[in-house]
């Protein structure tokens, strides 16, 4: 998230924190061991727009992000 001047975090990451790769870059917690298994990702839709993602982590933790236009 967007640290500001005083590193207290916020709700919108700034562009210039963001780097476009074409690696793959995990998120969270690593998997459990011989697990293999990957986060769930849903897609919120009203109507053609899309509203939300929906993430379940492996781990079980779920984040919804809301999208803004």
């Amino acid at each position: 998230m967007d640290e500001g001047p005083a590193g207290g975090g916020g709700p919108v990451v700034r562009a210039a924190r963001v780097r476009v790769t074409g690696e793959p870059v995990r998120i969270g917690a690593p998997a459990p061991e011989g697990g293999g298994h990957e986060p769930k990702v849903r897609v919120v839709r009203e109507g053609d727009l899309i509203q939300a993602l929906d993430v379940t982590c492996t781990c079980g933790e779920r984040i919804l992000i809301r999208c803004e236009y």
